[in-house]
């Protein structure tokens, strides 16, 4: 697995939500349906005009994660006012495990996110930082098997 470790300082993302369950195997079913329905709404493109910030592209974050459930956004990191029929979140400063994927959307990320827990976290030297998950999809073709995208992964050292 490709990745780089990153200290990167707090950041603003707007957006749409969804709640989930944390069921991993439901979710990596509905959160592509969440897409399908951002992208058919209109408001992917809306999203895609306000990256204006580093992780620049649409964002895909599971934030308040507890165990039970968790907020997963659509966003971009931006700077611009957050529009009436969009929701802001605050990217706390953390250090960030960056993985990169290749393939196409969503089952490159979904397997690259299952390798990560399972291979590389219990090896690491590192466990989950109290911040989101981010996924950071640059404009580009999703279905092409030379699709690149990253996988933010909050950490700390144990």
């Amino acid at each position: 697995m490709n990745y780089k470790i990153e200290k990167k300082e707090a950041f603003r993302i707007v957006g749409v939500k969804k709640h989930f369950d944390c069921n991993i195997e439901e979710n990596f079913s509905e959160i592509p349906q969440f897409w399908t329905e951002v992208i058919q709404n209109g408001m992917m493109m809306e999203i895609g005009k306000m990256s204006d910030q580093d992780p620049y592209g649409i964002l895909g974050a599971s934030a308040g994660m507890n165990g039970k459930d968790f907020d997963y956004y659509i966003a971009a990191a931006t700077g611009s006012p957050t529009p009436q029929n969009m929701t802001e979140y605050e990217v706390p400063q953390a250090t960030w495990a960056i993985f990169q994927c290749i393939g196409p959307m969503p089952k490159a990320i979904q397997e690259l996110q299952k390798r990560i827990i399972t291979e590389w976290l219990p090896t690491s030297g590192y466990e989950y930082a109290d911040a989101p998950d981010i996924e950071v999809y640059p404009a580009g073709d999703v279905t092409a098997q030379d699709y690149q995208c990253e996988v933010w992964l909050p950490v700390k050292k144990k």
